[in-house]
């Protein structure tokens, strides 16, 4: 994968100066290996059964919904804290509601092709997002090389900053959601509705490329539904949809609301690499913070934790260093929202980013609520902690939210996925 990859969902830069030990990763599902730190409040009675799940190259909607078919329940009643990758051995914990005793019994003997399950106990509450402190990652890296930069690229980002991008993987297989997001926020559905159909992807199979090339020049209906495969249901609900006579407007309303939410989130991601990406370039770290700055702070327990509050930096500039000198608070970067306050040289970048894509900040006030959003913060020096590395394998933690894959890029100075 090429940086220009990168670039095309705002990645623009590294930085660390040193050069990189290259590699590959996910060569196999145990080579990445990630496991939840949760916060569960369990008891001995509660609506909801925890779970505790290790699984080996396993999609988390995907086992939730072979589950929900074992238990002969509906998947609605089972919840997590977030998704994990499918190429992977990943641990984390489900809450599955209204289990009587029976069910309880029978999801003892229940077994699935290579995943454990282990019932924690019983909790008052399901298990979500704000459950999820973060995350352990050991992760190897074949063909590395020249193992000795590792101490020099972790040197850099002790004092510079680790970048939060947000991974490749924020963006779709065909790294075209955050556009099909700018669109909608234009309020031009039919460019939205045919990026998001048939847009063509160089890295795509290429007999599905060559339909996609075809159907971005056509515009034909008739034509996708013919050609595009049974698997590509999401094209085909809209190209459907756009046969029996909706807009693409109202098509594109046809499609399930989580990845109606995707699309403007997904844009609003891209707008925050892209400041990130700006400024690494103009200040060649995340530490330094100016009037009208914006930090995040974290509290560091048994592991760093996000306190999901933020402080704009104005005569508390000197309390503020202090607390980023003992990594206490991090610079925060806006998610552009039409209620995102911003001040000084983040109000002036965003505006730029969004006026050279033809948006302005009051067009995230949609009038579909799934198009909809008020914006938000998030940190942009990444911290991370109990960092190592051994015989090609690195181990780190990471708080909720951050992308093991954009921290090892620093080292390895490649794309990864």
């Amino acid at each position: 994968m090429k940086m220009d990859v990168e670039e095309k969902v705002g990645i623009g830069c590294y930085i660390t100066s040193t050069p990189g030990i290259g590699g590959r990763i996910k060569e196999n599902p145990e080579d990445f290996y990630v496991e939840e730190i949760a916060r569960l409040k369990l008891s001995d009675e509660g609506k909801y059964t925890i779970i505790r799940v290790r699984k080996t190259n396993w999609n988390t909607m995907n086992f939730a919904r072979i589950l929900a078919k074992k238990l002969g329940i509906s998947q609605k009643r089972i919840e997590y804290a977030g998704t994990k990758d499918k190429r992977a051995v990943s641990v984390q914990y489900f809450s599955i509601s209204n289990l009587s005793e029976e069910d309880i019994e029978r999801l003892k003997t229940i077994r699935i092709k290579d995943a454990e399950i282990e019932i924690m106990g019983k909790s008052n509450r399901r298990i979500e997002l704000g459950d999820l402190v973060g995350n352990m990652f050991r992760i190897r890296v074949h063909g590395a090389r020249n193992g000795q930069i590792i101490h020099h690229t972790l040197k850099e980002l002790d004092e510079k900053g680790a970048p939060n991008f947000f991974g490749l993987q924020r963006f779709g297989m065909r790294f075209i959601t955050h556009e099909v997001g700018m669109h909608i926020l234009r309020r031009d559905y039919s460019s939205a509705f045919w990026t998001y159909v048939a847009k063509p992807f160089e890295g795509e199979r290429e007999d599905i490329k060559v339909i996609r090339e075809e159907l971005w020049k056509t515009r034909d209906s008739k034509f996708g539904l013919r050609e595009l495969p049974a698997y590509l249901r999401y094209e085909r609900i809209l190209l459907q949809s756009l046969r029996e006579g909706k807009s693409e407007e109202k098509a594109l309303l046809s499609l399930p609301k989580n990845l109606k939410l995707m699309f403007v989130h997904a844009y609003q991601s891209y707008v925050f690499n892209r400041l990130l990406s700006s400024r690494i370039k103009e200040f060649g770290n995340l530490k330094e913070v100016l009037e009208g700055d914006t930090v995040d702070f974290i509290s560091s327990g048994n592991y760093l934790e996000l306190k999901e509050e933020h402080s704009f930096v104005n005569s508390n500039k000197k309390r503020i260093r202090f607390l980023i000198d003992e990594k206490k608070a991090f610079l925060a970067l806006p998610l552009p929202g039409y209620e995102t306050e911003m001040k000084g040289w983040a109000k002036e970048r965003t505006e730029e980013i969004l006026s050279s894509d033809g948006i302005n900040i009051e067009d995230f006030k949609h009038e579909h609520r799934e198009f909809t959003s008020k914006g938000s913060y998030r940190i942009a020096d990444m911290p991370f902690s109990d960092f190592r590395y051994e015989n090609e394998v690195f181990s780190f933690y990471l708080p909720k939210g951050c992308y093991a894959t954009i921290l090892l890029r620093e080292f390895t100075k490649t794309c990864l996925l």
